[in-house]
């Protein structure tokens, strides 16, 4: 009995098929975001893994927000810790409640992006591969759009 006691698990673990890697590692993320060749602050910067870790193993996508200068840091488990290795799809939202370019007032709307999904997971067309060691993203330079993007054929990079 005692020795069926001790088999149990061990056969239960070698069952288990893949091993797990063990904790994510993350690397320094830093960029500036440009809308219409100025630097703009509130805009949410977020890494969408397309062959990175994902939920579970992190605790959601990693992200940052542009400072007066433009410029962030992205944070996966606490805020400018980096992200880890692989690639990345960038999403841009920049919400109308955020200080804005020009005085224009914080206002809550239903469509709350100033830049009208033009760069969101449907539409985006910047990517990033994170390696060891961390990267600065180059400027993500941003057009002003008077009006939504097209209907997506699907997401840039997957489809």
């Amino acid at each position: 009995m005692r020795v069926l006691t001790l088999l149990i698990p061990a056969a239960l673990a070698a069952g288990c098929g893949k091993t797990d890697p063990g904790p994510v590692v993350v690397h320094p993320v830093k960029g500036q975001v440009l809308y219409e060749g100025k630097p703009v602050a509130g805009v949410e910067v977020t890494l969408l893994p397309t062959d990175a870790p994902t939920v579970p193993k992190i605790p959601r996508n990693p992200h940052g927000v542009t400072d007066s200068t433009g410029r962030f840091t992205i944070g996966t488990f606490e805020d400018g810790d980096g992200a880890a290795e692989g690639g990345y799809q960038i999403i841009c939202h920049w919400p109308r409640t955020a200080p804005g370019a020009d005085g224009e007032e914080e206002v809550e709307t239903a469509n709350n992006d100033r830049l009208l999904g033009w760069y969101d997971g449907l539409h985006s067309k910047f990517n990033v591969r994170v390696p060891a060691g961390g990267i600065e993203i180059p400027a993500l330079k941003l057009d002003k759009h008077t009006g939504p993007p097209p209907k997506s054929e699907g997401v840039p990079g997957r489809n």
